[in-house]
C-alpha cells in the first residue's frame, strides 16, 4: 500500500477549486427546496474526510465553509497568512529578503505526520484520494534522552545494542521486543511468553500496567516502547488493554519496514504530503464531489436549524435554507456544544538550519519524553523542509507542541511556551521567525446522536493523525451504523 502512496502522482485540484469559486450562481439551486442526508460545516481534515466517506457511501452531502480556503483552524498558510493567523503583522522587506517569497510557503498551523501503514493511509488508498496527492517519507524518528538525540530502535537486535536500553535490561528488552514483533492475535501459539516463567498472555483482557509488569522492564525501556514507538503522550497506556499497546507498537514496526525488509528498517515510519497537510482536505473534498457532494466555500452560516424534538434539521444562510437529516461541524460552528479539556502550546519556527543534533536531516520527528523536562506529557518536535515543497530549499520548518500543564492566566504566549517547551526549543534556536500560540483543545460535550449534531474536536498536541481518524470513524458509525469500509477490510 505505502509503495503506491510513495509513487502516487500529483494531480491538481484546480477543477474543484474552480467549481467552489464559481458556485455563487448555484446558491439558489443548492438551497431552494433541496434536502440532503448530511450538511458539513468547516473544511478541516476531519470534516472533509467525513464528507468524502459519506458521499462515497451514497449519502447526499452539502459542505459549507465560511472561509474562502480549506483547512479551518488547521489550514495550510503562505507566509503572509501565517503572520495573520498568529496575530502578527505582515512580513516586512527584511523578512522577505531572508525567507524568500511568501507564496513559496505551505505551512501547516497544526502539522502532523502519517503512519505509512496507518488508518489514514488505508482510507486514502481505498477511496482513491491518494491519486490527488504525492508523499515523501520522513527522514528520521528520534528520541531525546539525557540531552542527546538517538534513533528509535525497533528490532530486538537494535534494542539490545542501543544506548537507550541499560545493560541490565538488554536481555529482557530484547525478549520483549522479539515477542511483540512475533505476536499475532489470531495465532494462539504466539501468545506464549517468557523464558523461565512462561505464561499465555490474554492481551485483550490484560491491562497495560499488568502487561509491562510481566516483562519486568526498567522505566527507560518502557519510556522507549510506549512514548517513542507506541507514541503515547502520557501514561494513559497503563489503563488501556495490552492489545492496544501491542497494536500501536506493531503499527510503528510495520510502517518502518515498508520499502525495506525484516533486517532493513527505513529511517522512519512516517509520511508527509508534498505541499503540506493542507492537501488532505482538498483531496477528500474532490472525492466527495466525484460522488455527488456539493461544496461551497466563502458561505457564512447564520443558524443551525432544529426541529421540535431538538434534532438538527438543516442550516440557514441569509434568506436561504437547506434541510438535512443531520449536521456535522467543527467547534467554531458550535461554541455552546464544546468544552475546553486542556490547552495546547505550539511554536512554529522558520529556520535556516536543520534541527540541532539531527545530522542535518531534511525532515524528522523528535519525541522529548516528559521526564526529560520534568513534565507529565511529552513534547513533540516535527521538522520538514524544501524536500517536501513546503518552503524554499534553504529553509526548515519546525513545529514544537505539547499539552499545557501549568496556569495560563496572566501570562503571554511566549512565557507559557518557554515554561512548557523548555529544552525542546533549544533544537530550533536560532530561527528567522517564531510563531507562538496557546489554544484550548475543544471537545464536544456529547456524542451528538440525540441532537443529530456531530461536532469534531479541535487539533490536539499529538504528532500523528491516527487519533483524528479514530474520531472520524466513530462519527461515521454514529451516522450510518457501520464503520468505514476501508477500516472494516483492514481488520
Amino acid at each position: 500500500m505505502a509503495r503506491h502512496l510513495l509513487a502516487c502522482t500529483v494531480l491538481a485540484c484546480a477543477a474543484l477549486a474552480e467549481a467552489s469559486a464559481s458556485a455563487g450562481h448555484e446558491w439558489k439551486k443548492a438551497f431552494g427546496g433541496q434536502s440532503y442526508d448530511v450538511i458539513v460545516l468547516g473544511t478541516g481534515m476531519k470534516e472533509c474526510l467525513l464528507s468524502g466517506l459519506l458521499s462515497k457511501a451514497g449519502r447526499r452531502v452539502l459542505h459549507l465553509d465560511r472561509n474562502a480556503y480549506y483547512g479551518g483552524a488547521s489550514a495550510c498558510c503562505d507566509l503572509t497568512r501565517l503572520h495573520e493567523a498568529f496575530g502578527g503583522a505582515p512580513p516586512d522587506e527584511a523578512a522577505l529578503a531572508s525567507l524568500g517569497s511568501p507564496q513559496s510557503y505551505y505551512v501547516d498551523q497544526a502539522p502532523k505526520f502519517m503512519m505509512i501503514k496507518g488508518k489514514l493511509a488505508t482510507i486514502l488508498m481505498d477511496t482513491g484520494a491518494h491519486r490527488h496527492m504525492q508523499f515523501r517519507r520522513v527522514d528520521g524518528s528520534l528520541i531525546l534522552r539525557n540531552g542527546d538525540l538517538h534513533a528509535v530502535p525497533i528490532t530486538a537486535k537494535e534494542v539490545t545494542t542501543s544506548p537507550l536500553v541499560g545493560i541490565q535490561d538488554k536481555l529482557p528488552a530484547g525478549r520483549f521486543f522479539a515477542w511483540v514483533n512475533r505476536y499475532r492475535p489470531d495465532e494462539p501459539s504466539t501468545h506464549l511468553a517468557g523464558m523461565v516463567r512462561k505464561a499465555t498472555l490474554n492481551l485483550p483482557q490484560m491491562s497495560g500496567a499488568s502487561f509491562l509488569q510481566y516483562w519486568q522492564l526498567q522505566p527507560p525501556t518502557i519510556e522507549l516502547a510506549m512514548h517513542a514507538i507506541a507514541l503515547y503522550q502520557d501514561k494513559s497506556y497503563l489503563s488501556q488493554p495490552a492489545s492496544e499497546l501491542v497494536r500501536r507498537m506493531q503499527l510503528y514496526r510495520d510502517s518502518l519496514l515498508v520499502g525495506g525488509g525484516a533486517n532493513e528498517p527505513q529511517p522512519s515510519p512516517f509520511l508527509y504530503p508534498l505541499y503540506g497537510m493542507g492537501e488532505l482536505p482538498q483531496a477528500f473534498s474532490r472525492l466527495s464531489s466525484v460522488f455527488g457532494g456539493t461544496f461551497l466555500l466563502d458561505r457564512p452560516v447564520d443558524e443551525v436549524l432544529y426541529d421540535e424534538a431538538g434534532g438538527a434539521c438543516g442550516v440557514r444562510c441569509g434568506d436561504e435554507r437547506a434541510i438535512a437529516r443531520c449536521v456535522i461541524g467543527d467547534p467554531s460552528y458550535f461554541p455552546a456544544k464544546v468544552k475546553a479539556v486542556q490547552h495546547v502550546v505550539r511554536v512554529i519556527a522558520l529556520m535556516k538550519h536543520a534541527l540541532h543534533g539531527t545530522e542535518d536531516r531534511a525532515s524528522c520527528q523528535v519525541v522529548v519524553p516528559g521526564r526529560e523536562l520534568g513534565r507529565e506529557h511529552d513534547v513533540y518536535v516535527l521538522c520538514v523542509s524544501g524536500q517536501h515543497e513546503v518552503c524554499p530549499k534553504d529553509v526548515w520548518i519546525a513545529a514544537v507542541s505539547t499539552v499545557v500543564e501549568g496556569p495560563v492566566d496572566g501570562l503571554n504566549v511566549k512565557e507559557i511556551a518557554d515554561r512548557e517547551l523548555g529544552a525542546a526549543l533549544a533544537m530550533v534556536h536560532p530561527a528567522e521567525r517564531y510563531f507562538v500560540e496557546v489554544v484550548p483543545q475543544l471537545e464536544p460535550t456529547s456524542n451528538g446522536f440525540a441532537e443529530r449534531t456531530f461536532v469534531t474536536s479541535s487539533a490536539d498536541a499529538s504528532a500523528n493523525v491516527e487519533s483524528a481518524v479514530d474520531e472520524v470513524a466513530a462519527i461515521y458509525y454514529r451516522i450510518t451504523g457501520q464503520w468505514p469500509e476501508a477500516l472494516m477490510r483492514r481488520t
